[in-house]
């Protein structure tokens, strides 16, 4: 009886500890209800050779969260008012550590994860979150493989490896009016899948490709050989399928080696360290977004922010990082507001952004995303100022 009685006594404590405030446990979807917060987590390559991609990934997203908190939170829906929190996962640009930090987050307590910008990060991350059930709102990872994996829990804010590639292959030959072209090229998925739409799309319109090299980052760092093996076919463009480090060096050294053909990258080109590391920006040219404006009213908090604290323009990963903050807050309003309810809701979505006038999805989760442009890459380098 005494057993019993004492058995009954701690059911009752557990009981009014569930119900007491204070004492109540934040949801698996990370809903705290006696705080009124919502938990969501970030990752992304905040150190090693990636490193400033997913800095400025955190930096964009910490700031939409200050400022969605400062505005009175959630502003409609079942969970107005509730304020946002963030944790943010390094996951070191490696896609090992990625799949581990997917597992930390999936049996935590948050309703969505947000992030990140390596492909080959993303496509080891995403299979865990769909298969546990939480939605992933793709920063800035452009590999086309991730949303033909046919998983219904996440989007992506940005262009797709194929549309990008195309649209500099077509771009080679209307715009650079070029008939031969060279590629370097780095081993990971960003790379590789350019590299293979490219040389689809330049046979079909008739680009010869007269050299296709493969680069390793964080490993090669003198491009010499490479360099000198495309300078001997002259080509009229050199395209560059690579991050910032190994675009910098190697912009670097083909203008050391006296080589003054046009260089031709995609917008992982955009971040600052390419622009240090390159010197001599003549004849560079960048694919980006036709809508990105930093001086138009919805970039209007995050521009002053940034500038503030961290004495720079936002690159374009803080600019996906911020907007995937403030897509995930539309998603909420719009009744997600557990894990469930969060993918039921997310490709429906429609919201405003930085990095696109209007945020929408197909039924792959790729956004409908604005023109892509050519500038040249001192043009970008003065919209950091």
């Amino acid at each position: 009886m005494k057993k019993w009685l004492a058995g009954l006594t701690c059911l009752i404590v557990v009981l009014a500890l569930e119900i007491t405030p204070g004492f109540a446990k934040v949801t698996k979807d990370g809903i705290d209800k006696n705080n009124k917060t919502i938990s969501l987590a970030g990752y992304d390559a905040c150190t090693g050779k990636y490193g400033d991609y997913g800095l400025d990934d955190r930096r964009g997203q910490e700031i939409a969260i200050k400022e969605i908190n400062a505005a009175g939170g959630i502003q409609a829906g079942a969970l107005k008012g509730y304020t946002l929190k963030l944790k943010f996962f390094d996951d070191r640009g490696d896609p090992k550590e990625s799949a581990n930090v997917a597992k930390d987050v999936v049996s935590g307590k948050y309703i969505a994860v947000l992030g990140p910008t390596m492909s080959s990060c993303a496509l080891a991350a995403t299979p865990i979150y769909n298969r546990y059930g939480l939605a992933d709102i793709i920063t800035y990872a452009n590999a086309s493989s991730i949303t033909e994996q046919g998983f219904d829990n996440l989007i992506r804010l940005t262009y797709t490896t194929k549309s990008i590639a195309n649209f500099m292959i077509k771009t080679c030959k209307d715009k650079f009016k070029a008939k031969t072209i060279a590629i370097i090229s780095e081993n990971q998925d960003y790379g590789q899948q350019l590299r293979k739409y490219a040389k689809v799309e330049a046979k079909k319109i008739g680009l010869t490709i007269s050299t296709d090299d493969v680069i390793t980052p964080g490993q090669d760092v003198d491009f010499s050989s490479i360099i000198l093996q495309a300078k001997s076919k002259n080509p009229d463009i050199l395209l560059l399928f690579i991050t910032y480090n190994e675009g910098g060096m190697i912009a670097r050294q083909v203008r050391k080696m006296g080589w003054d053909v046009t260089m031709y990258g995609p917008d992982s080109l955009t971040a600052p360290k390419f622009f240090e590391l390159a010197g001599n920006l003549d004849n560079i040219y960048i694919t980006s977004l036709l809508s990105l404006d930093l001086k138009k009213p919805t970039a209007r908090f995050l521009v002053s922010h940034f500038k503030k604290k961290y004495n720079e323009a936002p690159p374009l990963a803080a600019i996906y990082g911020y907007d995937a903050v403030k897509v995930a807050a539309k998603v909420i309003e719009n009744g997600g507001i557990d894990r469930a309810s969060f993918i039921k809701n997310l490709r429906d979505v429609k919201v405003p952004g930085i990095g696109s006038p209007m945020y929408q999805f197909d039924s792959k989760g790729d956004g409908l995303v604005p023109p892509l442009i050519v500038k040249p890459a001192q043009w970008y380098k003065n919209q950091q100022k």
